[in-house]
This record gives C-alpha cells, sequence and structure tokens, in this order.
C-alpha cells in the first residue's frame, strides 16, 4: 500500500512539473524570436548612425582640404614663383612659401605632407624636407605619375603616397592659367588618422569594416576588418548599391562560399559611396546572450516549478498559509529593492531640472509625487566650489569624482541633521555639488535667505575642519515655482564667476551681488598690455611678472566678469600676436589650447598665476626655438637690406619696420649672427663703398659723401674715425 501510494505521489510531481514546464519552454521560444528580431533591428540601426557620422566627417575633411588647397594654389606667391628668374636660388621667397606652406599643415592634423613641384627650377617644397631637387625627392615618382596621367583635381592613391600612408590631392599651377602646366601642388592626407576617426565613431567597430568610394567606383578609404576585400564588395553587390535609387538603405548578400553579409550604404552629394558591411555571423554572436538568457530563465523557471511542485505536494496539510508567507517574503524584497532605487532616480530627476529638460508642467507634478518632492514651496539652489583643487598635493585631476562624492555626502549629513531645513543633495550636470533647498511659502524672503547662508557657512566649515578644503558657495534666488530651480542654478553659477574680483568673499549671493550694481567707469590698461608685451620681446621676464601684477589690479576697478576674463583674453590675443613679430608661429602657440587653459581659471589669482607660471616660460621658450628656426634668416635679410641701400640713411627701426619685428629684437639677432652692432655693420658698408669709390673714380669728396648716404662733413668725420686718416690722404695713398 506505501509503494502505491509512494508511485501516486511521484507521478503527481511529474504531472505538476510537466504542466508548469510546457508553457515557460514555449514561451521562451517565443520570447526569443522576439529579442532576436529586436536586436538585429537595433544592430541596422547602430550601422546606419555610424555610417552617417562617418560620412559627415569625411565629407568635411576633403571639402575642407581641397578648400584650402585651392586657396593656396591661388595665392599670388606660388603664381609669381614660376616668373622669377633663378627662383631655385631665391631662398628668401622660397622660405616664405614653406612657412605658408607649413601654415596650411599644422591647421589640420590629418595633413601629412603638403609640396610643391616647380618644374622649371627642378626643385620641390615641402613642410618635411624643406628645399630639395626634385630628383632626391622621396615622392618625385607621383610627381612623374601626375605628370603623364593628368590626374589631377581629385582624390587618389599614388604609388609612393600609398606606401607612406597617404591619400593625395594634386592640383597644377597655376591654377588660372590656361596655357602648359608649370608646376603642381599636392596634398597628402594621412589615411591612419581617418581610420582611426572611423573606429571611434563605429559603435560595432570590432567587426565592421567601411570603405567609401568615389563616383568612378575606385576605393577612397577602408577599415578592414576580416578577410579579403573582394570576398563581400563584388560586382553584384556593387550593382545593387548603384542600381538602387535611395540615398541610403540596407541589404544581406550570400557570396558564392556561402558567407552572408549585412551591408548598409549612404551616398553623399558628392558622388562617394560609403558602405559599412558586417558578417551575419557576428550579428549573431553578439546576440547570442539572447539564447543563453532565455535557457538560462526557462532552467531557472523549471527548477523553480519543479521544487514548488515538490513543496507543494508534501506540504498539503496546510498550503494556503505557506503560500501567504512566501507571497509576504516576496513583497518584502520588492519594497526593499524598489526603496533602495528612490535616491538614483531622485537625482537623476532633479538632475533633469538643472539641465531644463522638463519643460511639460503635468509631467513635472506627477514625477515629484512619485518621488516624494513637495510641488507647492518655495525654492533655492546652492552651488559649491572647491577653491585650488588640484594644487594640493593630495589630489589628482582622476581624484575629482571620488572628492564631489564626499562633499555631496557631507552635505547630506549637514541637511539630515538641520531642525528645519528640507532639500536634496545631488551632482549637477558638471559633476559639482549643489543643493535645492525648499520652504514653506508662508516664509518672509529675508528668513529663507539667513537659512540659506547658515547652511552654506555650516557647509564651508565642516569641508575645511574635516576634509581640509576650502569652498565657495553661489547662492540663486528664491522661486515659488517648481520649474524655475534651472534658473536659481544657473544664477548660482554666474554667483560664483564674482569671484573674479570678490576673492575676499567665500559666500555669494546673487541677489546681495546684483542690488542697485552700477558698473563704474572703466578703461583697459593697453599701457600695461604694452608693457608686459615688449618686455617679453627683449627676454626680460621679471619685468613682465610685475606689469602682470599691474594689470591683475587694474582690472579690479571693472567690478565686472565679462570685462575681466575678456581683458585676460584680449592680453593673451596680443602675447600670442607677439610671437610672430619675433619670427614665431603662431600655430605653434596655439597647439597648447590656450585659451581653453585661461578659461578654466576662475580667479584673478588663478588667471595672474597662470599668465606667470605657465604662459611666459612657454613663450621664453618658443622665442629660443624661433631664433634657432628663423633668426638667421631676418638676420641675413636685414644685411641684404644695408648692401642694396648703402647710398642712404638706414636706420634701425626702418630696417626693422620692414622685417615687422622690433628693433630690440633685430639688433640682438644681427649682434648674434655677425659678431657687430646693426649701426657698426651700416658704418662698415658705407665705409667700404667710400674707399671703393676713392680708389675707382674721379668724383670729388662731396659726391663720394653724397653717394654713400652722408653730409660732406659728417662723411670726413666718420672716415677719419674709422680709418684713422682723411679721404684725401687715402686716395693719395691707395690710388
Amino acid at each position: 500500500m506505501n509503494a502505491v501510494k509512494t508511485a501516486y505521489f511521484y507521478r503527481l510531481i511529474w504531472l505538476g512539473c510537466l504542466s508548469a514546464c510546457l508553457p515557460i519552454i514555449l514561451a521562451g521560444v517565443a520570447y526569443y524570436q522576439f529579442a532576436m528580431k529586436g536586436g538585429i533591428a537595433s544592430f541596422q540601426t547602430d550601422n546606419q548612425t555610424s555610417l552617417t557620422m562617418v560620412e559627415q566627417y569625411t565629407e568635411k575633411v576633403m571639402r575642407d582640404i581641397v578648400d584650402r588647397s585651392f586657396q593656396l594654389a591661388l595665392d599670388p606667391m606660388v603664381g609669381e614663383s614660376f616668373n622669377i628668374r633663378n627662383y631655385e636660388n631665391d631662398y628668401v621667397n622660397q622660405m616664405e612659401l614653406l612657412s605658408k606652406i607649413s601654415l596650411e599643415k599644422y591647421q589640420n592634423n590629418l595633413i601629412g605632407n603638403i609640396y610643391y613641384y616647380n618644374r622649371s627650377a627642378g626643385l620641390v617644397l615641402s613642410n618635411d624636407a624643406g628645399h630639395q631637387n626634385i630628383e632626391d625627392f622621396k615622392f618625385k615618382q607621383d610627381i612623374r605619375e601626375l605628370e603623364t596621367n593628368g590626374q589631377e583635381g581629385r582624390w587618389i592613391y599614388l604609388p609612393e603616397g600609398l606606401r607612406s600612408g597617404y591619400i593625395s590631392f594634386a592640383l597644377t599651377l597655376p591654377t588660372l592659367s590656361a596655357g602648359e602646366a608649370q608646376g603642381l601642388l599636392v596634398t597628402q592626407v594621412d589615411i591612419s588618422q581617418i581610420k582611426k576617426y572611423f573606429a571611434n565613431v563605429s559603435s560595432l567597430a570590432k567587426s565592421q569594416s567601411i570603405i567609401v568610394l568615389d563616383d568612378q567606383r575606385r576605393i577612397l578609404f577602408q577599415m578592414q576588418k576580416e578577410g579579403d576585400t573582394k570576398a563581400y564588395l563584388n560586382d553584384p553587390v556593387l550593382s545593387s548599391i548603384g542600381s538602387d535609387k535611395s540615398r541610403s538603405s540596407s541589404f544581406t548578400f550570400q557570396n558564392s562560399a556561402g558567407e552572408t553579409y549585412f551591408y548598409s550604404f549612404k551616398k553623399s552629394l558628392t558622388g562617394n559611396t560609403y558602405i559599412s558591411v558586417i558578417p551575419y555571423s557576428f550579428i549573431i554572436g553578439e546576440l547570442a546572450w539572447i539564447r543563453w538568457l532565455t535557457v538560462g530563465a526557462v532552467l531557472a523557471l523549471l527548477s523553480v516549478g519543479v521544487l514548488l511542485t515538490v513543496i507543494t505536494l508534501r506540504s498539503a496539510c496546510n498550503p494556503i498559509r505557506q503560500l501567504v508567507d512566501m507571497l509576504n517574503k516576496q513583497t518584502k524584497t520588492l519594497g526593499e529593492q524598489l526603496d533602495r532605487s528612490v535616491p538614483p532616480l531622485t537625482e537623476r530627476l532633479l538632475q533633469q531640472w538643472l539641465s531644463g529638460n522638463y519643460i511639460n508642467g503635468p509631467t513635472l507634478y506627477d514625477e515629484c509625487g512619485k518621488y516624494g518632492i513637495p510641488v507647492d514651496h518655495t525654492y533655492v539652489t546652492l552651488l559649491v566650489k572647491v577653491e585650488n583643487l588640484f594644487k594640493q598635493d593630495r589630489f589628482r585631476p582622476e581624484d575629482k569624482p571620488m572628492l564631489t562624492f564626499a562633499v555631496t555626502n557631507v552635505m547630506e549629513e549637514l541637511l539630515s541633521s538641520h531642525p528645519s531645513l528640507r532639500g536634496n543633495v545631488l551632482h549637477d550636470t558638471q559633476g559639482q555639488a549643489a543643493a535645492i533647498l525648499h520652504f514653506d511659502r508662508n516664509m518672509s524672503q529675508a528668513a529663507m535667505a539667513s537659512q540659506t547662508r547658515l547652511f552654506a557657512e555650516s557647509v564651508q566649515t565642516a569641508l575645511h575642519t574635516y576634509l581640509k578644503l576650502q569652498v565657495s558657495v553661489g547662492i540663486g534666488r528664491f522661486y515659488p515655482h517648481l520649474a524655475d530651480i534651472r534658473v536659481s542654478y544657473k544664477e548660482s553659477k554666474q554667483a560664483l564667476q564674482y569671484r573674479l574680483y570678490r576673492e575676499d568673499e567665500s559666500i555669494l549671493y546673487i541677489e546681495d551681488l546684483e542690488a542697485n550694481q552700477k558698473l563704474p567707469a572703466f578703461s583697459y590698461p593697453r599701457s600695461i598690455e604694452t608693457a608686459i608685451v615688449e618686455a617679453l620681446a627683449v627676454g626680460d621676464v621679471q619685468q613682465a611678472r610685475s606689469a602682470m601684477e599691474q594689470f591683475t589690479l587694474a582690472l579690479q576697478s571693472s567690478e565686472s566678469y565679462a570685462i575681466s576674463s575678456q581683458s585676460y583674453c584680449m592680453l593673451l590675443a596680443s602675447i600670442i600676436a607677439s610671437v610672430e613679430h619675433k619670427g614665431g608661429g603662431i600655430p605653434d602657440m596655439l597647439e597648447f589650447d590656450l585659451f581653453d587653459q585661461l578659461r578654466a581659471r576662475e580667479t584673478r589669482a588663478e588667471m595672474c598665476e597662470w599668465f606667470t607660471e605657465q604662459l611666459f616660460p612657454l613663450y621664453e621658450k618658443m622665442a629660443d626655438d624661433n631664433y634657432n628656426k628663423t633668426g638667421k634668416l631676418i638676420a641675413q635679410k636685414a644685411r641684404k637690406h644695408v648692401l642694396d641701400h648703402v647710398s642712404r640713411d638706414i636706420s634701425l627701426a626702418e630696417c626693422a619696420d620692414l622685417l615687422h619685428i622690433t628693433p630690440a629684437y633685430l639688433s640682438r639677432l644681427f649682434k648674434k649672427e655677425y659678431g657687430e652692432s646693426f649701426l657698426d655693420y651700416v658704418t662698415a658698408c658705407k665705409m667700404s663703398e667710400a674707399r671703393r669709390l676713392l680708389t675707382a673714380t674721379d668724383q670729388n669728396i662731396s659726391q663720394i659723401a653724397e653717394a654713400v648716404g652722408y653730409s660732406h662733413r659728417t662723411f670726413n668725420r666718420v672716415f677719419q674715425r674709422t680709418l684713422k686718416m682723411s679721404p684725401s690722404d687715402y686716395r693719395t695713398i691707395y690710388r
């Protein structure tokens, strides 16, 4: 009898398991099919998005480079170079043209090389190799092919350029001439930089191949991930894409080897076609998690079904009570999970407020009710800024998120322990600590402002006591409408900007700062700016630092953040411009993102320190580098000007103006290059010409004096001082 009961009991268990498992298995299969279809659709969307980004970027890059190439080709200096005799020996004009080529190159980091070829002179000017004979030039084979096949005006792969990883765009020179071409201007673009961008923007980059074709179906760029390009970019695929009249589409294609690929393409207005190819096996592999998730869910539910069946049959004495207990436990667990999720969701909602994403009133009120945020109060926003964070040895830039987390925790503790304040503490959209406080609407604004200020002071004291941090607090205005919190937040950020000329205040309330504000008369300290630039130009860094302190004090009288910050930017622009007057290149300075560095400084002390400790040493270093690059050429130009105008009265200031540099800088360059001062050299040249005229011509002394730019009296005095004899005695002795 017991054996019969046991067998019957196990039959009931299996019947219950099968009844629970069959619906679960069917539901799992249906879910798998639905999830796979959705996953493939998501892949298609991501693929089209990344392809659109690649198209926009590549078209802009190619268009910009073509435009800049035409501008350089149309430069008068390029056209005139073909009319200059013995251009191969005209180093001054060559250096000026090389400077223009280098400027174009350094304005775009995608450009690998730009070279200019002058056929009659037989020379090539390039930013990598400088001046070279055509026979010694690395890309001479590319020049020969361009002259033979005439493929200028389009993007092409030339043999030597391709081996170096470049795609080229060539123009015949001169551009406006209707006659025979006299030279070439070739811009080479680094393919690896474009491929790097392809890899960065593509969400499927680890298995995606991107190919760019021109209007003649030639490959311009490709980022190939696996296999041979011909395996998936064959004639049937190209025909299918070419016959499709739409600008973008997707399809699958199976090659002769039985491999299936997923294609997406996009046609640009310039005739280029952007194609993305992904093996279908990769998509299935990426979605394998759906299969395993489904299997795991089915197995888990099967296990639960079997377990519940056994427990239910074994607990037949009191099934209702045990079922209720189980449901109560599940309800408690779900409630705990929901409680843990509310704070992060509330913080996300508040962050959306601050960024201004909520503009629909009913939706905002519904969300507030869901998370327990009152909607009938008066609101204000505080923003906490840690001062001189990275000047302390304790912290590094990567520590900022951890430090912000610690600051918000301190603020939350203070807010929760305050007897009358209510609100929320969160990270704002820029990673800084912020607090949103709310008060009863019947409370006076003076009382609300007092409590808010007390809370700000307690935050300052606690952070200084426990974390040794100096902070400033910006406070916005009070608003009775919930949606205006973002306005109060912007005002708290604006209040912190006043630290630029109110460094003695650490709690800044926008209402007090802007009450009856009248900007005093202010005049930009141009004379101090000139003193700073001139001190840097002559290498007197100490004088430049002293003038910088005067400049900072002069800006304090403006009492305006906008005026002060823009004045610092104007000073930075003047210093950068002075680099060019000293023979340097502005792109070299701009590579350091100087304006972004300056904008990151928020107080006068930080800005003044940045100028004196970072910008001035950088200027000094670049000035030394510029002399090594261009100082000799400037001195040679000055010397040539003296030799060509020995019959005139030549001044140092005149020569400096012609070379667009300061007289003091020219004097130092000349002395360093030739070992004598500019004035001594001018005198020596004039005396040399006078000696020649005295021995080789019959001109009288007055005529010779006029020929070398002196009066008769001055000539006699200078000649006597230089050669220790009179002009008449010299003619008698040496003629």
